[in-house]
């Protein structure tokens, strides 16, 4: 029997290994399995009979041990509906089946670790194994969830819109605004969702902490009772504008600049040698004048070489940037051909080589004696070829006539001039000349002519008496001496670059008002420019030795004036002295300075004596109070003494503003756009450019055309709106805090509907109520402003502009169905692409009393058993329950190490039991044997 036992024990062991094999091997396929809980196996022993003195083996037999309650590893996953447990319990889903075409869940629950949920076709959130998630659903009408769970499904294509009631600014207006305020937007929607515009603007008030607020719609529609504030109020904020010059024109003044070449040379020298380089280099062209032999008879004086060098200048070359003349004092007056293009001048001299001469001892050729009848002869050297202007040459003679009379001493001799230096050509022509002028000479009685006879070899004069007796030479040279010519150059006239005429227009205001009227003048010269005339008092014209006076006498032209007639704005003073305008013109910020005739004349005066580089001077001795008397620098200069009244056409423009207008600089730009349109129609050569609150007006060339400008205001009237104050006085007698919300009130929102806070108290809700029809009838808002004496919301404190932190409304659109969000305590949210959220359910956690006595069913799900408890609903996080975790998955809590090692024991002792069998087999073998 104990061997029959043995064998049946053997056998219960191999059916225990394979039971532990069975499951080792469905955890180790199941190791990647969502939420999978893994399978151990228990051993327990089986006993037939067991005594102190007997003991008869039954052997073993394997039962399942579930591991449910062991969580696995959680890991992130891509899906936002995949969700994981972090902690005990379970979800409930359902089977999903399909009855007459409709998908419901079966009446049978289930539970699971496994939340790889997505949404279905029909939008519920199903899992990988089929089985629906099941959630209380949230009723919208009560705001209550469900008793019972049921599967989760999103049944809201379309969320509907929600009208705006709820307007919640967060803002600080500044106490130190640089311009208007901008204003803040808020876009709130009407009950079909469309959306609208809300606009607050901001002013400030009359007094300091004050400040108007205007509450205006786009789209709003219906009578003026269906604003929030509507109407004019009484007389404005005050406005003005003001005009000032920022640069007069100016007309292009050609520069001139004199070359003036000086000698060293007294008379009666004629002031330069011959090999002397005169020169003039302009804008880098060198024009030179170089003295030779075969010219020097074209020059007498240095007014010449100026001519010479004009002539070169003013030849076909137009290249050299400038015009030349001679002034009356011989200088190289250099012009610039193109007035307000200035041009470069230098004048050199090279001066050329001197050559000296000296004089040798007089030679004796013939002893000349009367007693023995022996003609005299004698003759004397000069050494040095090269001769040069103002050389001077002298011979001293003397001699007898046939009767034995003394003749001389006569004194002859020869001076290089540029008239005969090319005739002389060298000292032999020189030598020559003294010869010719001793036989022609008759200044004596006896004369040298016919008594004795002159001639002359290179430098060597010979004279040999024609009669018996002596004669006699004494020579000297003078060289002509080494002057050092140079050259100077000058500016004359100053070169004046044009400029257009600009002006500044400023206006001031408050943007916002309604019928604020800006309005501009803007025109030529009034009809009583001043007229000047000019007559000559003084000098000789062309006298080149005398300065010109000019006496200009001022007017006002349509009347007989005295000294102490008053200007009025736009009148233009005038004074044109050749090449040069000057220009005062009376405006509205100058005409303090320049009140009258007097002291604009007195203007006009300085301008002149401040300009060092023009051709004429202020004889301030001579001028009056209406007369100036200017003198011509240049001595012997004319003067044109026309004077001329600059042309032009007037434009009027105005401005009335109608309350829309957000700044200062957007009222200017208009003003501007206005001003180019009517200049442009008009021919008035202005154009105007718009920045800030300025218009800057400019002409459109540099002439003599210029403008004057007049801008008048009449102030408009306040919209309706509602009145702020900050840092005052609250309603239960307390003081604000600075900044803060003191006081609002409706009385000037005109025929508007707007209401504010009745209790203004320090910590009350500051709000102002208002309805508005968008076309669906009057849709009441709510705006809040903060808290009074309070910096929670509204505020006023430092600073320049508008700062808004923050503005929320309540409304939305009508929304499409986007995706499903599920937060960690289990809410189901429904998002929009309206931005909304809609609740659908909120997901329960399921506890038992032992999880791992549950009963599992395929598709990784467990049910309810006897020995697991009932199932119980909780919140997350509620009685011991887990935390959702959304976006997350929780893996399988089977460890693939562990397993393997089991499944190594379970082998072996699977082998073991077959070998307890087989031996039993061979003992039994044995036995039958025994009766062989």
């Amino acid at each position: 029997m104990s061997i029959f036992g043995s064998m049946s024990v053997g056998i219960s062991g191999l059916q225990a290994q394979s039971t532990a094999l069975s499951n080792i091997s469905d955890n180790i396929a199941n190791a990647q399995t969502t939420g999978f809980k893994r399978i151990d196996t228990s051993f327990e022993s089986l006993v037939i009979s067991a005594s102190s003195t007997q003991y008869q083996a039954g052997g073993v037999q394997a039962r399942p041990d579930y591991v449910n309650s062991v969580s696995g590893t959680v890991s992130s996953s891509d899906t936002p509906t995949n969700l994981a447990i972090r902690g005990n319990g379970f979800f409930s889903v359902s089977k999903l089946t399909t009855v007459n075409g409709q998908t419901v869940a079966s009446g049978e629950r289930y539970y699971t670790r496994d939340g790889s949920f997505a949404l279905d076709s029909t939008r519920t959130l199903v899992n990988n194994s089929g089985y629906a998630l099941n959630g209380f659903a949230y009723d919208s009408t009560t705001g209550l969830f469900a008793t019972s769970a049921s599967p989760v499904q999103v049944t809201s294509d379309i969320d509907s819109p929600v009208p705006t009631k709820e307007i919640d600014v967060k803002a600080n207006l500044p106490t130190n605004p640089s311009g208007s305020i901008t204003p803040t937007q808020v876009q709130v929607y009407d009950s079909a969702g469309t959306a609208h515009n809300v606009n607050l603007t901001w002013r400030q008030g009359a007094t300091a902490g004050t400040w108007q607020l205007g509450v205006t719609a786009d789209g709003a529609q219906g009578t003026a009772s269906s604003m929030p504030v509507q109407g004019l109020l009484s007389t404005g904020f005050p406005a003005a504008s003001s005009e000032s010059s920022l640069t007069p024109n100016t007309l292009d003044r050609a520069g001139v600049k004199d070359v003036t070449f000086s000698t060293a040379a007294t008379s009666p020298a004629f002031g330069f040698n011959i090999g002397d380089v005169y020169s003039v280099i302009i804008n880098g062209t060198t024009y030179n004048q170089t003295i030779t032999k075969t010219n020097a008879a074209q020059f007498n004086s240095m007014k010449d070489i100026a001519q010479a060098l004009a002539d070169q200048i003013n030849g076909s070359d137009t290249s050299s940037g400038a015009t030349a003349s001679v002034s009356s004092t011989g200088a190289l007056r250099l012009t610039a051909r193109t007035p307000g293009t200035d041009f470069t001048a230098v004048g050199t001299v090279s001066n050329g080589a001197i050559t000296s001469h000296t004089v040798g001892t007089a030679t004796t050729i013939a002893a000349g004696n009367v007693s023995t009848g022996v003609k005299g002869s004698v003759s004397q050297t000069v050494v040095g070829d090269s001769i040069n202007i103002d050389d001077k040459y002298t011979a001293t003679v003397s001699g007898t006539d046939n009767a034995g009379n003394p003749i001389g001493p006569v004194t002859v001799s020869v001076t290089v001039t540029p008239q005969n230096i090319n005739s002389l050509v060298n000292l032999s022509g020189v030598m020559s000349k003294l010869a010719s002028l001793v036989n022609t000479d008759t200044s004596t009685t006896p004369s040298l002519k016919g008594n004795i006879a002159a001639s002359a070899t290179n430098g060597t004069l010979t004279l040999t008496s024609t009669n018996p007796g002596p004669v006699s030479v004494s020579m000297t040279a003078v060289d002509s001496p080494d002057l050092l010519n140079s050259a100077n150059t000058s500016i004359y006239t100053g070169n004046v670059t044009g400029k257009k005429e600009t002006e500044k227009l400023t206006i001031t205001g408050q943007p916002g008002d309604v019928g604020t009227k800006y309005s501009f003048d803007i025109s030529p010269p009034l009809a009583q420019t001043a007229t000047v005339t000019a007559s000559t008092t003084s000098g000789t014209v062309p006298d080149p030795t005398l300065p010109t006076d000019y006496t200009f006498d001022f007017t006002n032209g349509n009347s007989s004036v005295t000294a102490t007639t008053a200007t009025s704005v736009g009148q233009v003073y005038t004074l044109t002295l050749g090449a040069t305008t000057y220009n005062l013109q009376i405006k509205a910020d100058n005409i303090a300075q320049y009140p009258d005739l007097q002291s604009a004349v007195a203007g006009l005066a300085s301008q002149v004596n401040n300009d060092t580089s023009s051709p004429f001077v202020l004889n301030t001795g001579a001028s009056t109070a209406t007369s100036l008397v200017l003198s011509t620098r240049d001595l012997g200069a004319t003067l044109a003494t026309k004077q001329v009244t600059p042309p032009g056409k007037a434009i009027h423009v105005s401005y009335t503003t109608d309350g829309t207008e957000a700044s200062l600089s957007d009222i200017s730009g208009k003003i501007a756009a206005l001003i180019n349109t009517q200049a442009s129609q008009q021919g008035l050569g202005v154009q105007a450019l718009s920045s800030g609150g300025t218009i800057t007006l400019t002409g459109n060339t540099n002439s003599d055309s210029f403008f004057t400008t007049l801008p008048p205001v009449i102030a408009g009237q306040t919209p309706g709106h509602i009145n702020l104050t900050f840092g005052g006085v609250l309603s239960d007698g307390t003081t604000a805090a600075a900044g803060t919300l003191s006081h609002m009130d409706s009385t000037s929102v005109g025929t508007g509907n707007a209401t504010v806070t009745a209790d203004q108290s320090n910590g009350a809700a500051a709000t102002v109520g208002f309805d508005i029809d968008f076309g669906f009838g009057l849709q009441h808002f709510t705006l809040n402003l903060g808290n009074f004496g309070q910096p929670s919301g509204l505020t006023q404190f430092d600073g320049t502009s508008i700062n808004v932190t923050s503005k929320v409304q309540d409304g939305s659109p009508a929304g499409t169905f986007k995706d499903v969000q599920i937060n960690a305590d289990g809410t189901v949210l429904a998002n929009y692409d309206n931005g909304r959220q809609r609740t659908i359910a909120k997901v329960p956690i399921v506890l038992f009393n032992n999880p791992d006595a549950l009963s599992r069913s395929t598709g990784n799900v467990f049910t309810e058993t006897v020995d697991s408890g009932k199932a119980r609903f909780n919140d997350t996080g509620v009685n011991g329950a887990g935390d959702i975790a959304s976006s997350s998955l929780e893996g399988s809590n089977v460890d693939i190490a562990s397993e393997f090692t089991q499944l190594i024991v379970a082998q072996r002792s699977y082998t073991a039991n077959t070998k307890v069998i087989t031996t039993a087999d061979d003992l039994l073998q044995d036995t039958i044997n025994l009766k062989r």
